[in-house]
């Protein structure tokens, strides 16, 4: 464990940035899995839609989002 009062409170931010970090990803993983049990509009759209918040976050690359939404509109479609 850290002993300076900086890299505390760091380790703490971290801790909490990785619990956020990994829900959101979660959340993400499960619309895209509702979303291919049953392909429909409403459901490709909130999957789409996470997936560009885990990209602008930096949880996934730019072009792993690219390719995840053009597989779930191949699909739908």
């Amino acid at each position: 464990m850290a002993n300076i009062k900086s890299a505390i409170k760091r380790a703490e931010l971290n801790k909490v940035a990785n619990e956020r970090n990994a829900q959101q990803k979660s959340a993400m993983r499960t619309l895209i899995k509702k979303f291919e049990a049953a392909p429909t509009e409403e459901l490709y759209r909130a999957a789409s839609s996470s997936i560009d918040k885990a990209a602008s976050k930096g949880l996934i690359h730019s072009n792993k989002a690219s390719r995840d939404k053009a597989r779930l509109a191949a699909k739908l479609g």
